[in-house]
């Protein structure tokens, strides 16, 4: 099989619309618990996995953390870039695809996925996963956000395997690609065979304009 995974539906909504002006409250949570003590703060390498419009990244480098970032869309990386430098920021960015991550092995302090990994079949999911637990260091941290079973549009569209589907017809993924929904056990599973421990599971479901969003907030350690 090969090892490529990139939507081109995300080429096309990071060519075409407006995209990720803010960071995500969940990932500025994780970053001051855990690194804001650190200094210098630019002794901290964190990879944006999947960056999109770069608001997290545009916030690790605003709080002058050793930034990287990816995205398998060209137009994303390049509204990333704008976005760091009208504030006079900078990152690494590359154009790549998330299954193709050629960073070195045990570079990294933090790893950071938010609602990336899940756009995709389960093999490949697993494939990523890996990869994150390779490009850490001994003691660094994977923050990943997903969404569960709970999400309004779970169980609409085509199913293209277990909790996995594509072109959803309700709630705020339509027109969002593939997506794996997350029951916590398999999540907790699937990060444990890949190699993290201390993996830590928060949930969190709410209403968005009436539509039902179940995410699960999940950190784990490499050891």
């Amino acid at each position: 099989m090969s090892r490529e995974d990139f939507d081109n539906i995300w080429e096309e909504i990071h060519a075409n619309y407006g995209w990720g002006k803010y960071p995500s409250e969940n990932v500025v949570r994780f970053c001051a618990r855990n690194y804001y003590k650190v200094q210098p703060r630019s002794s901290v390498k964190i990879l944006d996995f999947g960056c999109g419009g770069g608001s997290n990244t545009w916030y690790f480098a605003r709080e002058g953390f050793d930034t990287y970032a990816f995205d398998g869309s060209e137009s994303a990386v390049k509204n990333a870039e704008k976005l760091l430098l009208s504030d006079g920021l900078r990152a690494d960015f590359r154009v790549m695809d998330a299954l193709k991550v050629d960073y070195e092995d045990s570079f990294f302090d933090v790893v950071v996925d938010n609602f990336c990994i899940e756009c995709n079949i389960m093999e490949n999911i697993k494939e990523m996963y890996k990869d994150c637990f390779r490009i850490l260091k001994s003691g660094g941290k994977l923050f990943t956000a997903v969404f569960s079973t709970e999400t309004k549009g779970f169980g609409t569209g085509v199913e293209l395997e277990k909790n996995t589907f594509k072109d959803i017809t309700e709630g705020r993924l339509v027109g969002r690609g593939v997506r794996h929904f997350w029951e916590k056990d398999e999540l907790i599973t699937v990060l444990s065979e890949c190699g993290f421990e201390n993996i830590r599971v928060n949930k969190h479901v709410y209403e968005d304009d009436g539509d039902l969003v179940g995410k699960y907030i999940v950190t784990g350690e490499k050891r």
